[in-house]
């Protein structure tokens, strides 16, 4: 797994920080114990991306473990074959290889649908896969690709099919790591496929099938690729109270001023709202009831709500928030950034408006 060792040699801490949050089960705890994971559900999983986010403060590890275990993990189980989850999801649950989910094109952003990318069959039963995708989160380091192509004309519905391309295929170019504002750690990058060449055996369920293998990786993606954001939030308002406690200002401790408290506990409701319902979330997958409009309306809510947090988060420190100590506007970065990923807000809306028959 070429990426993956390639990527510790040069990350910080050599890469064991993945690898100890893999190999201590935190990327197979929802997965069934038939697949190789705990099988201790969505809600255990949830828990843990959120205290690995709230013992850290940072945002970029428990997000790119998040979009391994829903949009690469998820799908593998549920439409791999036994040889391919052998092959590709072993090795990604116990922290021996990265996995990623291209699907997104510079072009399309949040309508995959209209994706370009394209997937020929050539006469010895194998596909020439060309075209381009961008904003592939582990795609810097990542062993096996969930790529989303397009193999027929037509509907979408029926024209698309997933393959796992594993890093080091002829044709296949990792581009270069996307700088960005936010999700501090977590590695971005573009991808370019020419003619790039992978047996028929790659195919991720049938030809035509991508559609289910997209909205299968969707539907727990945007339910779940958040709950880290639960803990940041949580951290952010323990150190907060602890300042507002602390620091004075005419002789009196922040928190005696009914602003601040005020403040601080706009902080706590927009906190407690969003982790409730997240983790009804999290049971109602656990319980075999989670649809598409569940998903959006977890993300856009949990989303709003860590906005709402943010907001309120630089006045709790004034002028201190600019240092980097405080970590509120990396946190502010980070909210704006949530707003937009696995599906705009306004995506969301959508898929929730039409949920409702409007």
């Amino acid at each position: 797994m070429a990426g993956f060792r390639a990527w510790a040699a040069k990350s910080p801490d050599g890469g064991t920080a993945w690898r100890d949050a893999s190999r201590q089960g935190l990327t197979s705890l929802a997965l069934p114990e038939e697949h190789g994971g705990a099988g201790l559900g969505y809600e255990t999983a949830c828990l843990a991306l959120e205290a690995l986010a709230e013992e850290t403060g940072r945002s970029g590890l428990p997000f790119s473990l998040a979009a391994q275990m829903w949009a690469c993990q998820e799908p593998i189980a549920a439409f791999g074959t036994s040889e391919q989850r052998a092959r590709y999801l072993t090795p990604l649950l116990v922290g021996d290889a990265v996995g990623a989910f291209a699907a997104t094109e510079y072009d399309a952003g949040s309508d995959l649908l209209s994706l370009k990318t394209t997937a020929a069959p050539a006469a010895d039963g194998s596909w020439l896969l060309n075209g381009t995708k961008t904003f592939v989160t582990n795609g810097p380091m990542a062993d096996v690709f969930v790529v989303l192509a397009r193999t027929g004309e037509g509907s979408t519905l029926a024209s698309l099919t997933a393959f796992l391309v594993p890093r080091g295929t002829t044709g296949f170019t990792v581009g270069k790591r996307i700088d960005k504002a936010a999700l501090d750690g977590a590695e971005l990058c573009s991808l370019e496929l020419t003619d790039c060449r992978v047996p028929g055996e790659a195919r991720l369920a049938g030809t035509g099938d991508g559609v289910a293998v997209l909205m299968h990786a969707m539907r727990y993606e945007r339910a779940f690729i958040l709950a880290p954001t639960i803990g940041l939030m949580a951290r952010a308002l323990k150190e907060g109270v602890q300042h507002a406690r602390m620091r004075e200002q005419f002789g009196r401790p922040l928190s005696s001023y009914d602003a601040i408290r005020q403040r601080v506990v706009r902080m706590h409701v927009s906190l407690t709202s969003a982790r409730e319902l997240l983790h009804a979330t999290a049971r109602a997958a656990d319980a075999g009831t989670l649809d598409h409009q569940r998903s959006s309306l977890t993300k856009l809510h949990v989303s709003t709500e860590f906005n709402r947090f943010c907001t309120e988060l630089p006045d709790l420190y004034g002028g201190y928030s600019v240092l980097a100590e405080t970590g509120a506007l990396r946190l502010v970065a980070d909210a704006v950034a949530s707003r937009y990923y696995s599906g705009t807000s306004d995506m969301q809306t959508k898929i929730i408006a039409e949920g409702l028959g409007l």
